[in-house]
């Protein structure tokens, strides 16, 4: 008896044997194309990311070499060669070149370049509130006050990383119309923020101490 079920056994599992071998030569093929896609797609993102970190490194590179250019006009032309790999780069390079413009060209000429960057490239937001930020220091002379207070609420909102710089400017504004208390108010709710940074809070700190009042009273 034992004999035959040994043998019923050995027949089983050479019939499951078979039918592997069967279904490995009819369904094999999957299974290597299966491994060849996941290598390529690993190799392809592995390249993707070479090339990205590649194209970052001379892009960093050119910027370095022409801020070392002792000219303005000699910083000034290599930047305007560099090729940037990107719309957020070609920001960042327009940013350099409106700071190497800064007093050597007209400001009109300076912000307008800005305010083409923004209106022309799809960059991400924290790269265009940058630009924005910017533009409206740069006009502010020149700027309806209504407009600049209009602007400059629009980036203090609640997640912009310019608010604190934004209500700093509020301020500001409050102090040119007279406002000496709503300025003092201001600046000291930007002393209370969690996010103040150091040059921020020594630069309030110092404008509330020329404003007569104590930094050090503001949360009594």
């Amino acid at each position: 008896m034992s004999d035959t079920d040994s043998f019923l056994q050995e027949v089983s599992e050479e019939l499951r044997r078979d039918k592997l071998y069967r279904n490995i030569r009819k369904y094999g093929w999957v299974a290597i194309l299966l491994v060849i896609v996941i290598v390529g797609a690993a190799t392809y993102r592995e390249y993707l990311k070479s090339q990205a970190e590649t194209e970052a490194e001379l892009f960093g590179t050119s910027i370095i070499n022409a801020l070392n250019e002792k000219n303005v006009a000699d910083r000034i032309s290599k930047l305007q060669k560099i090729n940037a790999p990107g719309e957020n780069a070609k920001a960042i390079v327009a940013m350099l070149l409106s700071a190497e413009a800064a007093g050597n060209e007209p400001a009109t000429f300076e912000m307008s370049t800005l305010s083409d960057v923004t209106e022309r490239l799809t960059i991400d937001a924290h790269y265009r509130d940058l630009l924005n930020f910017k533009i409206l220091l740069g006009y502010s002379e020149i700027m309806d006050l209504d407009e600049r207070i209009k602007a400059f609420e629009g980036l203090s909102k609640p997640g912009n990383a310019f608010r604190l710089l934004a209500e700093e400017q509020l301020a500001l504004i409050e102090l040119e119309l007279g406002n000496t208390d709503n300025a003092i108010e201001k600046i000291s709710q930007i002393l209370l923020d969690s996010e103040l940074t150091a040059g921020l809070r020594n630069r309030a700190t110092q404008m509330l101490i020329a404003l007569g009042k104590d930094p050090e009273l503001i949360n009594e």
